[in-house]
Formats: C-alpha cells, sequence, structure tokens
C-alpha cells in the first residue's frame, strides 16, 4: 500500500526549497489524477485548482529560463556562482498573504 501523502499548503511553498517540493508535487499530481477519473466534485475542483496555483509558482516557467540563463553562464565562466533555482523556496520575499500570492507570482513571471 502506497503511503499518504500530505497535501502542499502555500506555507510549504515559503518554507520548502523546490528540491524539496518536487516529490511532493509528484505524488499530489498522481492523486488528483486518479481521483479526476472518479470524477470531483465541488469542493474537489476548488482544491484542485489551488494545487494547480501551487504547481506553476514552484515551477516558475520564466524563472526557470532565468535560471537556466544562470547556469549556462556559469558554465561558460561568466558568473561565479551556478543558478539557485532549486534550492530557492519559491515564495521567497513574497507577501504570504492568501490572495497576494497569485498576484505576486504573475508578476515575477511576466517580467
Amino acid at each position: 500500500m502506497m503511503a499518504r501523502f500530505q497535501r502542499l499548503t502555500r506555507d510549504d511553498l515559503t518554507t520548502h526549497t523546490r528540491d524539496e517540493l518536487l516529490p511532493r508535487l509528484e505524488a499530489e499530481q498522481e492523486y488528483w489524477a486518479r481521483k479526476e477519473k472518479r470524477g470531483l466534485l465541488p469542493a474537489d475542483q476548488q482544491a484542485r485548482k489551488e494545487f494547480s496555483n501551487m504547481l506553476f509558482i514552484v515551477l516558475n516557467p520564466a524563472e526557470l529560463a532565468d535560471s537556466m540563463a544562470e547556469t549556462t553562464a556559469w558554465l561558460r565562466g561568466e558568473r561565479s556562482t551556478d543558478s539557485a533555482y532549486f534550492t530557492e523556496k519559491p515564495l521567497h520575499g513574497m507577501d504570504r498573504q492568501p490572495d497576494a500570492v497569485p498576484a505576486a507570482a504573475a508578476r515575477r513571471t511576466c517580467r
């Protein structure tokens, strides 16, 4: 039997690094895939939407692209350090109010 996973919270995004969050994201994604096959109740739909928002914040495509550029520059000797993308906490330095987080993430993503 599979070990029960712990659902992600917004606080997790301020206290864990991306490296730490990735296994939890995978486990919760598998949970939602199984649940979607059976059909989602209205409360499930809201929780699934919240998970999708957190997934986007953690993976943040724009930040990942910046990270790849930083790593490339580091490998070329153009910068002194590698990217910190996977060792950063996704919501480092952001407002932690529930309604403010998606807007703050969108601002960072749409630079």
